[in-house]
């Protein structure tokens, strides 16, 4: 998916605001990014107007908080050893141990694959994991 606006990224501007960094973006842009999620949305058979927020259980926001990547975090929430995970989404149990640690990023499919298996969306795996 392409944003037309993405000639405009250069004009992205950083700031920072009682400790939190925030990224702005030009409207054209933004409108842009809005569109794309809603087709998203849509692609994905969802009402923006019905979506509700997502919230992970507290054991999975405590696990990030401290220093769990996403993935652990939701793996092991759920029970699921590594190896099985990975057999299930077609991967080594390596290549799972690789995205946890970060040393690699799974493509886009991979990571609607992990979601699914995990029953979470893909917006709880793609803050750290998202496709590279």
């Amino acid at each position: 998916m392409r944003f037309s606006g993405q000639g405009d990224m250069q004009d992205v501007e950083f700031i920072e605001h009682e400790g939190r960094r925030f990224v702005l973006v030009p409207e054209r842009t933004w409108n842009d990014i809005k569109g794309c999620i809603q087709q998203l949305l849509e692609e994905a058979g969802i009402d923006a107007g019905t979506a509700t927020p997502f919230s992970p259980p507290l054991l999975v926001q405590a696990a990030i908080s401290a220093g769990s990547s996403e993935l652990r975090a939701w793996r092991r929430f759920r029970g699921l050893p590594s190896d099985q995970l990975a057999k299930r989404v077609g991967v080594t149990r390596a290549y799972i141990s690789m995205i946890e640690t970060g040393r690699r990023r799974p493509a886009a499919d991979l990571l609607h694959r992990l979601a699914r298996e995990l029953e979470i969306p893909v917006c709880a795996l793609a803050r750290n994991h998202g496709a590279g």
